[in-house]
């Protein structure tokens, strides 16, 4: 039987994604998987649009699905080619509530709990 999922307010939520903005990237990456045990890495640096890389964390204990957002930046003189170098930079933390379709509630999503034949 699945843990019953922790349900937080936006305004909790809201301060979450604050605490994780103030945060370096790779601390807010720690700090995330520390949250949960569980803790899925959805997508890692997925180009969306055209200008936001995005770093998504489900988190099934919690109920939370967490989105850190970068952007590219170049920065530096160019090269004789022309080309300048380039660099992420954190910019944003967004939290949301865990949707039902990620929710492993189903006896058939667990790989370790399926028998073999």
């Amino acid at each position: 039987m699945p843990a019953a999922t922790t349900v937080m307010t936006t305004e909790q939520m809201t301060k979450l994604a604050q605490k994780l903005a103030k945060m370096r990237f790779a601390r807010a990456k720690g700090h995330i998987r520390g949250l949960d045990r569980g803790t899925n890495l959805e997508l890692f640096r997925v180009a969306v649009g055209t200008d936001e890389w995005l770093t998504r964390y489900a988190l099934p204990a919690k109920g939370l699905l967490i989105t850190l957002v970068e952007r590219k930046e170049e920065f530096g003189a160019a090269s004789e080619m022309g080309y300048r170098k380039t660099r992420f930079k954190y910019i944003e933390a967004r939290v949301e509530e865990l949707p039902t379709t990620h929710q492993h509630n189903n006896e058939g999503n667990d790989p370790h709990k399926v028998k073999a034949r």
